[in-house]
């Protein structure tokens, strides 16, 4: 059979397929070789990123100074791979390879070891000229600080890589700044504005720095009695120039009758509250602390067994009083105890220290008063007044400091200053005497307080740009823990309405106090005297108001007496058997037709 070859029939040569072929490798190599390439390049590009990570992490880390200057605190002189956080970090420490907590060397992220070096320019401004320099000024830090940062490594594909970065580092404290990087601070809070109060018996402390006043926000504590307690509630506020609060301080203080559980006394270990220096913020802040004490086993006496037999309750607060107030004394089966509290982070604790008294003064009401208060008053003397008083204040406080250098000596300094009324020139204006009454009225004769807690560890301590340490005639008043209050009602007066004087009366203090006011003396009983009101259980009472009656051109001794201890803001004894010292206070008054 013979066959024929079909025109029509297609198909491939074997040359034609070898070319197919080889295309075909040359693809697949390609694809491969681009492959690799983009293994290697994903590889680099990971590398660089962590090294870029490294040196943001060290720019962040240089940043997070705590202290601008080494003579701050504790901050040690010297940077060293020893320093730590958060109080050891200084702007001053920033230099080539030195600076915040991360070393410069070799550091391993992942697979691939770095070497982290940077070099650091301080730069300053100098006199009127605004282009930064290099070359020093007689400033004690520069004004901020350039730092190259960079980051080598070898990887396996190549040798020297190199990732740098170029950051400007500010001189700024941190406390002064809302983008604070400082843990320990979280940053400034709100700017709240204070009203200060125009009652007259808010007396304003000019602290004598950029227009910082301090002052008790009520004209009176707020007083209330239930049961055997009383409470005595007060607040402070320091407000600078612009109205700004600086700080706000809430006080509550009040004595208590608990039970004596009886058996051995206990270390316990609770937290309480004490006033400490913030290096950082450089003020005087509140915190707590954990403190183990041997107080007895107390807790409240609510059955009657003190002085009120059969009265409600005590006030809720006498729960943590009883529980951790320092013993007092114990008799039988009750013991008294006496608490200053302070609101810390929002809740009352007993604070620390007792309260410690270096002034009580008498002080006719109307000296401070305006024009709606004695004939002739003005609102300029009544300044005037303030301003004598203010003065007064600040200079004890600054004295007492002087003279008290140690803790020790603080605590055992005795002398409670009486003398404002010499100081003020008793009281006399060039038209007004403050000393002098109209018969038939009443008006409000008022007993101020000073109390100081010695200042914490640190108060001392120089701020920038300061060659010296303040000394206690040189701090500013601001970081002085120091309340000045009005205790008119928290005091025993006299002559009061039973004619008796102190040594007269009943040892136990709340007995001088009587039931009756002055208000009740009328017909043959009318005579010049001050209310020794009693406070109730609650309610308004006019303790310290003088009822000028009888006409006498005669000095009438009005006195005013109050504990000078840790209970002087309590109107209460500690008991019969442990009463503590008192202080008496005086002002000469005459009555006129």
């Amino acid at each position: 059979m013979k066959l024929r070859n079909n025109p029509n029939q297609k198909g491939f040569s074997l040359i034609e397929v070898m070319i197919a072929v080889l295309v075909l490798g040359i693809g697949i190599l390609a694809v491969s070789k681009l492959q690799g390439t983009l293994i290697k390049s994903g590889a680099d590009a990971n590398e660089r990123s962590a090294a870029a990570s490294l040196i943001q992490r060290k720019a962040d880390d240089l940043r997070r100074f705590i202290h601008i200057t080494t003579s701050e605190a504790t901050v040690p002189d010297v940077w060293s791979s020893t320093i730590t956080s958060p109080l050891s970090i200084a702007y001053k420490h920033i230099a080539t390879n030195k600076g915040g907590l991360i070393e410069n060397g070799s550091i391993t992220v992942g697979n691939t070891e770095y070497n982290l070096t940077w070099t650091v320019k301080d730069y300053y401004y100098s006199g009127t000229d605004t282009k930064a320099t290099t070359t020093p000024s007689t400033a004690s830090y520069p004004d901020f600080k350039m730092a190259h940062i960079i980051a080598t490594w070898d990887s396996a594909s190549s040798i020297n890589n190199v990732v740098s970065f170029d950051t400007v580092i500010e001189a700024y404290r941190p406390s002064s700044t809302a983008l604070d990087t400082n843990p320990t601070t979280g940053g400034t809070g709100p700017v709240i504005p204070y009203d200060p109060q125009q009652q007259p018996d808010v007396v304003p402390i000019t602290l004598g720095i950029d227009g910082l006043k301090k002052e008790t926000t009520k004209p009176l504590p707020d007083l209330s009695r239930k049961g055997d307690s009383v409470l005595v509630k007060f607040e402070t506020v320091t407000y600078s120039n612009s109205l700004d609060t600086v700080k706000r301080e809430e006080f509550t203080t009040l004595n208590c009758y608990c039970t004596n559980q009886g058996g051995s006394n206990n270390p316990v270990s609770r937290l309480y509250g004490l006033t400490t220096w913030d290096d950082t913020e450089e003020k005087v802040i509140d915190t707590t602390s954990s403190q183990s004490l041997t107080i007895s086993k107390t807790n409240v006496d609510n059955s009657g067994s003190g002085e009120i037999s059969g009265s409600d309750d005590q006030a809720p607060e006498c729960y943590t009083c009883c529980r951790d107030g320092d013993d007092i004394t114990t008799s039988g089966s009750t013991t008294f105890k006496v608490c200053r509290m302070k609101r810390v982070d929002g809740i009352l604790r007993v604070f620390t220290d007792p309260w410690k008294m270096f002034a009580f003064n008498v002080i006719p009401a109307t000296y401070f008063n305006d024009a709606d208060g004695k004939a002739g008053m003005t609102s300029t003397l009544q300044q005037g007044n303030i301003d004598l008083y203010s003065s007064y204040i600040a200079s004890l406080v600054r004295s007492v400091l002087v003279a008290n250098v140690s803790k020790t000596d603080f605590e055992n300094y005795t002398t409670v200053d009486t003398t404002f009324h010499i100081d003020a020139t008793s009281f006399v204006n060039t038209s007004i005497d403050h000393k002098s009454f109209d018969q038939n009225i009443s008006e409000t004769i008022q007993a101020r307080a000073l109390y100081i807690d010695f200042p914490p560890d640190g108060v001392y301590t120089k701020i920038e740009n300061q060659s010296t340490l303040y000394t206690a005639a040189t701090v500013p008043l601001d970081r002085i823990p120091f309340y000045e209050i009005n205790m008119t009602e928290l005091a025993g007066w006299i002559p009061d309405e039973d004619q008796l004087v102190f040594g007269v009366h009943d040892p136990s203090y709340t007995k001088e106090h009587d039931s009756d006011d002055c208000s009740g003396l009328t017909g043959g009983n009318a005579r010049n005297c001050i209310s020794n009101e009693e406070l109730a259980d609650a309610g308004a009472y006019e303790r310290g108001m003088f009822n000028a009656d009888t006409v006498t051109t005669l000095d009438i001794a009005i006195g005013s007496r109050i504990y000078t201890n840790s209970d002087g803001v309590v109107d209460r004894d500690r008991n019969a058997g442990n009463i503590d010292k008192t202080i008496n206070s005086t002002v000469s008054l005459t009555v006129s037709p």
